[in-house]
C-alpha cells in the first residue's frame, strides 16, 4: 500500500479525519475496493475507529466502484496540472465536470460521500450549520454559490435566504442542478466563464460561497485568478458582506493557504474572520471567512 493511502488511515485512526473521508482518500490513492477490503481486515477487532471503518467499508456497498469509475471517466485530479492558459484550464475542468456528474453525481461534488445521497446531505447540512453560526445566511440575504456543482448547498440555503443564485462552469453540472431543484423558490442556476464575476451587478449580494470550488480556480490560473474572484467578489458585494471559502486549494500545504488568505485579505481590505478552521466532522474542508468592510 502506498504512503498516500497509509496516511489516510493513520489519520482516521488518529481520529483526524472521518471514515468517509478515509475511504475516499484510499479510492483516490490508487486502491481497489477488493485491496481496500483486505487492508481494513488486517485491523485487530475492538479499535473503535477500525470498525467504524470497516462498517462503512460494508454499508457503502458499491459507492467505492462509483467513485473509481467517475475518477476514471472524468480524469479529475487534485494534483496540480501542467501549466496552461485559464481558459484552457477551466475548459479541461468543465468537460472533466460534465463527465463526472453523468457517471456519479453525487462523488462527483462531493468524493467522501461515497456517491451515497444519505451521506452528502449530511455533509450539506454541516455546511449551512456552520454558516448559520458565522451569521451569514438569512431571510434578508442574497448567496451567490460559486462551483454549485448539482446545487446541493444551493438547495439547502434557499429556504433560509432571500435569493441563492448558483453557478458552475460545467454546463451538466448546472443541468442536473437545474433538474434537481430548478423549482425552489428564489434559487437559480446559471454557468459561468470561470475568469472572474464581471457579468454579475454590484452590491448584488451578501454572500459569496465557495464550497470545495476554489483549488479548482487555484489549479486553472494560481495566484492570479484567485485573486481577481477576490476583486470581483468584493465588487459584487455588498458592504458588511463576507466571502467564504472551503478549501483554499489542494497543495496540501495549510500553511501555504493560510499565508495567501491573509495576504489577500490586507491587500483587498478584507478582514480575515476565519483562515483555516476545521469546522467539520464529516469532511475535512478548511474554512476561511473574509469580510468586506
Amino acid at each position: 500500500m502506498n504512503a498516500a493511502a497509509e496516511d489516510a488511515l493513520r489519520l482516521c485512526l488518529a481520529g483526524r479525519i472521518s471514515p468517509e473521508v478515509a475511504l475516499a482518500r484510499l479510492v483516490l490513492a490508487g486502491l481497489t475496493p477488493d485491496a481496500i477490503e483486505e487492508r481494513l481486515s488486517a485491523f485487530p477487532t475492538g479499535d473503535s475507529r477500525a470498525e467504524a471503518l470497516k462498517r462503512l467499508r460494508r454499508a457503502c456497498g458499491g459507492g467505492l466502484g462509483d467513485l473509481r469509475a467517475m475518477l476514471a471517466a472524468s480524469g479529475l485530479d487534485h494534483a496540480a496540472a501542467a501549466p496552461e492558459a485559464p481558459g484552457a484550464a477551466v475548459a479541461r475542468l468543465a468537460a472533466a465536470f460534465d463527465r463526472a456528474v453523468a457517471v456519479a453525481p453525487e462523488a462527483s461534488v462531493a468524493a467522501y460521500s461515497l456517491n451515497d445521497p444519505a451521506v452528502l446531505a449530511a455533509a450539506t447540512a454541516e455546511i449551512v450549520a456552520w454558516l448559520a453560526r458565522e451569521g451569514l445566511i438569512g431571510p434578508d440575504r442574497d448567496v451567490l454559490d460559486l462551483g454549485c456543482g448539482i446545487g446541493r448547498v444551493s438547495a439547502a440555503l434557499a429556504p433560509r435566504c432571500r435569493s441563492v443564485l448558483g453557478l458552475d462552469v460545467s454546463p451538466k453540472m448546472v443541468a442536473e442542478a437545474r433538474r434537481r431543484h430548478g423549482v425552489v423558490p428564489g434559487l437559480g442556476f446559471d454557468t459561468t466563464p470561470g475568469t472572474g464575476l464581471s457579468a454579475l451587478g454590484a452590491a448584488s449580494f451578501d454572500l459569496v460561497l465557495a464550497v470545495d470550488s476554489f483549488p479548482y480556480v487555484m489549479q486553472a490560473g494560481g495566484a492570479a485568478l484567485a485573486e481577481r474572484h477576490l476583486a470581483d467578489a468584493a465588487r459584487v458585494l455588498r458592504p458588511g458582506g463576507a466571502f467564504a471559502i472551503l478549501n483554499l486549494s489542494y497543495r496540501g500545504d495549510p500553511e501555504a493557504d493560510r499565508a495567501d488568505a491573509a495576504r489577500w485579505a490586507a491587500a483587498g481590505g478584507w478582514t480575515l474572520a476565519v483562515n483555516g478552521a476545521a469546522p467539520f466532522a464529516l469532511w475535512d474542508g478548511a474554512a476561511f471567512l473574509l469580510r468586506r468592510p
